[in-house]
């Protein structure tokens, strides 16, 4: 009985130790897929016709900052001149580049350039995707009010496939529940529309009016909201700034919110359901079911430069600033959604976009 006892002991602990080794031989070690895979990117566009665009990245603890990261990891080159956006896509990030009139497609986890887009852009502003395609918008010659476009691109081979005719200006670009949406600026004029754009056929099916110079929209699926800054004072005739909101079910205008005179906003997010805006350098909010816009801001960045980024995420404000001059590094400061510091950080030149990919 006792060797029996022992015999079935020994056997046991061979059978286990055997387990435990193919158990460490069959562990697959999670892949790396490269130091960027998730934090935060700022497009620094760096100064007209110099071709010193570049971009910086802080880790998704907040703590530190790399800049040059493009050049970091594509032998010293940089993305070209004055970056204009950056949209993110599956694996991939693509750097669109204004005056250079180019795309930089590049691995998002590593920053390795996979590719150049050139062919049919002429002064591309922003991009964003739809049924495994890139739609890019185009100025073309901003004194020209007839040759604006959206660019589309196979992003299984990146070749242009076609492009669409637009109204004038087209600027930011944005894609809800199969539908791209199309803020008209008005290019080196104004313009006052949202295109509606099926990207199944693509073709312009709607145009929406809203308020004077569209810069912005974001939406929480149900709604668009469109933040216009209205006609300048150079204008002929200045206007106001306002909030347009889009009842996505039926493409129409629902509610407006408009600025006293003179009042010209900037830069709307939504986080959590609560937009937030910028007027001159305050930040401000208005939640969902408010009537009227509010009277104060929940913080400010006085004396910080010229507001030029804005971006808002689970309760932290993300504002970058470049220099009255529009010379020399600028800089990102975060808040919470109190108007609390939590740090800043040195950027590249001109940071114009701030990314939070995760």
């Amino acid at each position: 009985m006792k060797i029996r006892f022992f015999m079935a002991a020994v056997l046991s602990a061979v059978l286990f130790a055997s387990c435990e080794s193919d158990n460490e031989i069959n562990e697959i070690p999670e892949e790396e897929l490269g130091n960027y895979s998730e934090g935060v990117f700022v497009l620094n566009e760096g100064n007209f016709g110099s071709g010193n665009s570049s971009v910086s990245y802080l880790d998704p603890d907040l703590e530190e900052i790399q800049n040059n990261i493009y050049a970091e990891e594509n032998n010293g080159e940089s993305p070209g001149d004055t970056g204009q956006s950056i949209g993110f896509y599956g694996d991939y990030a693509f750097i669109v580049m204004n005056v250079s009139g180019k795309i930089q497609v590049v691995d998002r986890h590593t920053f390795e350039n996979i590719t150049t887009i050139e062919s049919g852009l002429d002064n591309p502003r922003f991009i964003d995707f739809s049924n495994e395609k890139a739609f890019v918008t185009n100025w073309g010659d901003g004194t020209d009010p007839d040759d604006d476009f959206v660019a589309v691109y196979d992003l299984g081979n990146f070749e242009l496939e076609e492009t669409i005719p637009v109204e004038e200006g087209p600027e930011k670009i944005l894609t809800v529940n199969d539908k791209i949406y199309v803020a008209h600026k008005g290019g080196f004029g104004f313009n006052n529309t949202i295109s509606v754009l099926d990207p199944n056929i693509n073709i312009i099916e709607k145009t929406i009016e809203v308020g004077d110079v569209p810069n912005s929209m974001v939406s929480n699926g149900n709604s668009l909201w469109v933040l216009s800054s209205g006609l300048p004072s150079y204008a002929e005739n200045e206007t106001a700034g306002k909030i347009t909101e889009i009842d996505l079910t039926i493409q129409e205008v629902v509610q407006e919110f408009e600025f006293n005179e003179k009042e010209h906003p900037g830069n709307l997010n939504l986080d959590e359901q609560v937009l937030y805006y910028t007027l001159d350098d305050t930040v401000y909010t208005l939640g969902q079911g408010e009537e009227s816009l509010p009277d104060s801001g929940i913080t400010n960045f006085s004396d910080e430069g010229i507001l030029y980024g804005f971006e808002v995420a689970e309760g932290k404000i993300y504002a970058s600033f470049v220099n009255y001059d529009f010379t020399g590094n600028g800089k990102l400061i975060i808040k919470d959604n109190t108007g609390n510091l939590i740090d800043e950080f040195d950027t590249g030149i001109n940071p114009n976009g701030i990314y939070i990919v995760e």
